[in-house]
């Protein structure tokens, strides 16, 4: 069940020199709600994602998490971030460590866990991903899907109360996709608030609560998924739609 408003963004603008990327988007995110980010390439999609951790700094606007402003000088983002799980398109994992290390390093620097304690959670996450055998394993030794896998793994292992997903399947072959989109379906019948830049419409249409339409900057069309895809409103989101089903 949706809860109360966990990201509130206002009047967010985002400009690299003379290029706007974002215009003045206002919108609001709700606990334990899926919501897709879609559009052109081009759109603001990811730039606007990685604003709602302040990978990206603002230009203008407000983003508040948690009734805590990030864009303020008195928030301490390292401390917000923590709550807010990033996944990106080419996996970050450390090629140096092996999956354990990459799972376990984060808990126990910053959250102050144990070995034992860090690594036992970590075996639980990796039996549920069916991951158990390569604990000991080299990113270098893994499948793309795998790394995903591993890198939603290592978010989770935050305990965070936001997942943010940056077009998490695009680097992916084709059989890879779908072990990846299964876990974050899982993750969203377990409750979990994320929001997703995907290019995958059918997974879209079958995971989110809302979908978001970013074009030139702006939300162009913010529905429910079904009124999304069966009754869209914008003449630009009729024409992107066209192209893509």
């Amino acid at each position: 069940m949706e809860g109360n408003n966990i990201i509130q963004v206002r009047n967010l603008c985002k400009s690299f020199g003379n290029l706007q990327v974002l215009n003045d988007i206002s919108t609001d995110f709700k606990e334990q709600q899926v919501v897709s980010i879609i559009g052109p390439s081009g759109g603001g999609k990811s730039t606007f994602l990685r604003c709602l951790n302040l990978l990206e700094t603002p230009t203008s606007g407000k983003v508040i998490f948690n009734d805590v402003n990030l864009c303020s000088k008195d928030a301490d983002i390292n401390v917000q971030r923590q709550k807010i799980g990033m996944v990106f398109q080419h996996f970050n994992l450390f090629n140096n460590m092996n999956v354990m290390k990459n799972l376990t390093i984060a808990p126990m620097r910053i959250k102050g866990k144990s070995k034992e304690e860090a690594e036992e959670k970590a075996i639980g996450f990796l039996k549920r991903m069916g991951l158990e055998d390569k604990a000991t394993s080299y990113p270098a030794q893994l499948s793309g899907g795998q790394k995903q896998r591993i890198a939603i793994v290592r978010s989770l292992m935050m305990e965070p109360e936001v997942m943010l997903f940056d077009e998490p399947t695009s680097a992916l072959d084709p059989e890879m996709i779908g072990e990846v989109l299964d876990v974050i379906k899982q993750l969203a019948m377990e409750g979990m608030t994320m929001l997703i830049v995907t290019h995958e419409m059918r997974f879209a249409r079958e995971v989110s609560d809302r979908i978001l339409f970013l074009d030139g900057g702006k939300i162009d069309e913010d529905r429910t998924a079904d009124e999304f895809f069966d009754d869209p409103h914008s003449p630009r989101l009729i024409s992107f739609l066209q192209k893509v089903l």
